[in-house]
């Protein structure tokens, strides 16, 4: 357990961190970095680690309090920002978003973009609020809570994301079942994450780290909507857009508090996993929503439910992410892994020293998170309207400005031109599969969790020198082996009742 500071000294870390955060120069600098992260957000494959990236060398010289104030005000943003592009252009800013599309396009489509777009910025805020409360709230419990997930349950976590795939189709399960295998098989290309043998490299240093995520996720989702959209004509909504859209928006998430507030606690425990990141707790979050619904068949169809779920439970994961990140010096997804390198870079070491030595460092992220995610959300429920309008732009003026984002997008992750070729691949693939029924989700889910369950079935099996028991003879293991035969339960549970 990380000691508890004198109620002193404390209260002194309180009053230093507001004091940096409030002063009026740094406010005025939170909101702008707050809005550079929105911004940041909004661009497809540019997200949160490239944009903390983009402001070390900027942020060099400045006052580490200053430093690290702006760095994580600009990732409170990028969160809601890449939202946006998911809920109008069907192209997630950050991996992280990729389930928020899943109900929030269908919602633009239907003329509802303002709705999803005001669920969205109330969801990311109230997520980010109750995962900031969660994180202070544990402060004292840090290494207790960030170490009882070791390789044995993570791989069993990642078992039981991968039997979501068989409850969370939408026509058929085996076909289903054969796109998950497909991500699988394209999951394991590249080096063992192990043993460091290369698989399936095809004679290519490229596929060396495996097939690019966000660049396949442009193509199957982004790119093949372009495709279908360009060979339909008119509009991405035909629908008028509805009036009253933010204000139904904001009542929607009020009236869903209780998913909210699932979802929320979901997001921060998937954040607290070391590695886990956004994308899990994403798509996590969205298939509790769909599984824990009396009315399923909705989800993905513009249920903003799914929008809801997967954003309050995207922004809560940064409060959980800090958990390990600040708590042990171990970053508890992609974004927090570049601010860590930033800490370094500063002089400051994440760990149990910090919160001896450097706790107003700890008030400052806490600060600055709150603040810039309020911010974001807030502007982005002011121009809800605004940002709705491009759905009403002529397909054939709108697809070529979407094709280059999501070309910029695919290529600005690792600046390859082979990655733009993986978008495109993957959009005529895409395509194919929206036209015969196939799940583009149930690729991304495997795509994502197939890496995660094979470094730590390899890390439990090397710690354990071979013993399988290291993965059941723990307590969480076996509570969360039996959350996994309840969700393949499920989809039995139902054929019978539906008879």
């Amino acid at each position: 357990m990380i000691p508890l500071q004198q109620t002193g000294e404390l209260s002194e870390a309180i009053q230093i961190a507001l004091n940096t955060v409030l002063d009026p120069m740094n406010l005025v600098i939170i909101l702008l970095a707050a809005v550079l992260g929105l911004l940041l957000g909004i661009l497809p494959g540019v997200g949160g680690p490239i944009g903390i990236a983009l402001l070390i060398p900027i942020t060099f010289e400045m006052e580490p309090n200053i430093a690290i104030m702006i760095m994580v005000a600009t990732l409170g943003g990028t969160a809601f920002g890449g939202s946006v592009t998911a809920i109008l252009l069907n192209t997630p800013g950050d991996a992280p978003n990729a389930a928020t599309l899943l109900d929030g396009y269908p919602m633009a489509r239907q003329g509802r973009g303002g709705e999803a777009i005001a669920a969205s910025a109330v969801s990311s805020a109230g997520g980010a609020l109750l995962g900031i409360g969660l994180f202070l709230i544990t402060i004292p419990f840090i290494r207790e809570i960030s170490l009882a997930f070791g390789p044995p349950q993570i791989f069993w976590l990642a078992i039981i994301g991968l039997a979501t795939i068989a409850v969370v189709t939408r026509g058929s399960v085996l076909t289903d079942l054969i796109a998950g295998a497909f991500g699988l098989m394209l999951a394991f290309h590249g080096l063992n994450s192990v043993t460091g043998t290369a698989r399936f490299n095809w004679g290519t240093t490229y596929l060396f780290d495996g097939f690019p995520l966000i660049p396949l996720i442009i193509g199957l989702f982004a790119i093949a909507e372009i495709i279908k959209l360009t060979s339909r004509g008119s509009t991405i909504s035909k629908a008028e857009i509805a009036k009253g859209g933010r204000m139904k928006g904001v009542r929607s998430t009020a009236k869903n508090w209780g998913l909210f507030l699932r979802s929320s606690v979901l997001g921060w425990f998937i954040g607290v996993i070391p590695g886990a990141g956004g994308t899990v707790a994403n798509f996590l979050a969205y298939i509790q929503a769909e599984q824990s619904s009396s009315n399923s068949e909705s989800f993905g169809k513009g249920d903003v439910r799914g929008v809801i779920a997967s954003e309050s439970a995207n922004d809560a994961k940064d409060g959980g992410s800090m958990v390990p990140t600040l708590g042990l010096g171990i970053p508890g997804s992609a974004s927090t892994a570049v601010l860590l390198g930033a800490f370094v870079i500063h002089g400051i070491t994440p760990g149990p020293l910090l919160f001896q030595e450097n706790l107003q460092i700890v008030f400052i992220v806490v600060f600055a998170l709150l603040i810039s995610n309020v911010v974001t959300s807030f502007v982005g429920i002011l121009t809800a309207n605004q940002f709705v309008k491009v759905t009403r732009i002529p397909i054939t003026t709108v697809a070529p400005v979407m094709l280059a984002i999501a070309l910029i997008g695919a290529f600005a992750v690792r600046s390859s031109l082979m990655d733009l070729g993986v978008a495109v691949g993957f959009g005529i693939f895409g395509y194919l599969m929206i036209k015969y029924g196939m799940s583009r989700v149930a690729i991304v889910i495997a795509l994502v969790l197939g890496p995660i369950a094979e470094a730590n079935f390899h890390r439990a099996l090397q710690i354990s020198r071979g013993d399988y028991a290291a993965f059941y003879n723990e307590p969480l293991s076996l509570g969360l082996i039996v959350v996994g035969i309840v969700i393949l339960s499920y989809p039995i549970y139902t054929a019978v009742s539906n008879q």
